[in-house]
């Protein structure tokens, strides 16, 4: 299994952990303020994640986490979450999953630019088509992009450079202790809150739905961290598309939310590009095997008559 190959089951996994989060968050909105959520879900994060950080021997000196890449991953990882709760309490959860969309598109330009990543022209025709996807289930200068979906667009952006600052972090780091301290810097982004809001005793419900979500964001936060440290980022990073089916099913399960027609043809494409990026994986893949064989081959003695 080639390091691309682990790097797109990771954010799989990942993608699938950020949309149930997501989703139980919506509903958790109903009844808790925001920095309530993120506070409870982030103290029962950190907590099982110190203790898989100590069982994994993950630990390392303060300083490591004082690096500026670190410092930047971390702050960025607070304002993300921030900004996604606010903006799943007003929007619907297929609207703010489609615009997170764009993240890969940015992140594959960052890499592009910043980390000198090679990105062919298939690769970028694929992004951009699916960055196109996201416009048409966005609709930006319509009725339908309301004041709301910039706590989204603000999300969008703080989670494309918490992603990319990923690649800048020592490798010697393991990504154990990078998930726990983004955990625990979340929680107290949470807890800053408190003197905003009216926090109340949570019900037994809502308690159980949060020890769920975080759970589901130790899946998301970890495995996203290694999808961003193993493979190429312009072929790891678009798969978070697969979210877009996700998203889908639980805002018609549970809310009943179906997206109209410009919508549904706007996550054809991304979901479309997804699989192109795949398909030019396998290509690149199974073209790099070959050249050793065929190398070897030239380099045989003819035999001679």
């Amino acid at each position: 299994m080639t390091d691309n190959v682990k790097g797109i089951l990771a954010i799989l996994f990942s993608a699938a952990g950020f949309i149930v989060n997501d989703a139980i968050v919506k509903v958790i909105t109903e009844e808790l303020p925001n920095g309530q959520i993120i506070f409870m879900r982030g103290l029962a994060a950190t907590a099982l994640l110190a203790v898989l950080t100590t069982a994994t021997r993950s630990w390392r000196p303060l300083h490591v986490l004082l690096a500026p890449a670190m410092l930047v991953r971390l702050v960025a990882a607070a304002f993300s979450t921030l900004f996604v709760v606010a903006a799943l309490r007003h929007l619907p959860l297929s609207t703010v999953n489609a615009i997170l969309q764009v993240s890969p598109l940015v992140v594959t330009a960052g890499a592009a630019l910043l980390l000198g990543a090679h990105v062919g022209w298939r690769r970028w025709c694929a992004s951009l088509v699916g960055f196109g996807g996201v416009l048409l289930i966005i609709k930006p200068g319509t009725g339908a992009f309301g004041a709301e979906i910039w706590l989204a667009l603000a999300c969008l952006l703080a989670s494309a450079t918490r992603d990319l600052t990923t690649r800048f972090i020592d490798h010697s780091t393991p990504s154990m202790l990078v998930t726990f301290a983004a955990s625990a810097v979340v929680m107290l982004a949470g807890l800053g809150l408190l003197p905003f809001e009216t926090w109340i005793v949570p019900s037994p419900r809502a308690t159980g739905l949060i020890l769920v979500t975080a759970g589901c964001l130790f899946v998301a936060y970890h495995f996203g961290v290694i999808a961003m440290r193993t493979g190429e980022i312009p072929v790891v990073a678009p798969f978070r598309y697969a979210s877009i089916l996700g998203a889908l099913a639980l805002g018609y399960g549970i809310w009943g939310h179906v997206p109209d027609s410009i919508s549904l043809i706007g996550m054809a494409l991304v979901v479309g590009a997804g699989l192109y990026l795949l398909y030019r994986e396998r290509s690149i893949a199974r073209a790099a095997r070959a050249a050793p064989a065929s190398a070897a081959d030239n380099q045989q003695p003819k035999a001679t008559s």
